[in-house]
């Protein structure tokens, strides 16, 4: 997590990655290695507000327990998955409905 865009903390290398966009408001970037596996994290949403992010991450976490590969990542898997897919499950994902 960090509040600068300019990537000093290296977010975009993060599985899971918070960028401050504004006043409590974050970007959530998804799908980065922590392991420099040739790739960066992509925005998945931005102007998240932080009293809505677990509404907001819910469905992606979901979507992981429901659909990862054994022994998968969470960064490995939403590269996998890709943004078009998680937000398809997301915007059809009841909150709550997934148990872990």
């Amino acid at each position: 997590m960090t509040g600068c865009p300019n990537g000093c903390a290296r977010p975009y290398m993060a599985e899971l990655a918070f960028v401050g966009d504004g006043p409590k408001s974050y970007q959530v970037w998804l799908g980065g290695s922590p392991v420099l596996a040739g790739r960066t994290a992509f925005p998945y949403k931005s102007k998240v507000k932080d009293d809505v992010m677990e509404d907001c991450l819910e469905p992606v976490l979901a979507m992981f327990i429901e659909k990862r590969q054994q022994f998968e990542a969470f960064g490995d898997f939403c590269y996998r998955m890709g943004v078009d897919a998680i937000e398809e499950y997301a915007n059809n994902y009841v909150l709550g409905s997934v148990k872990a």
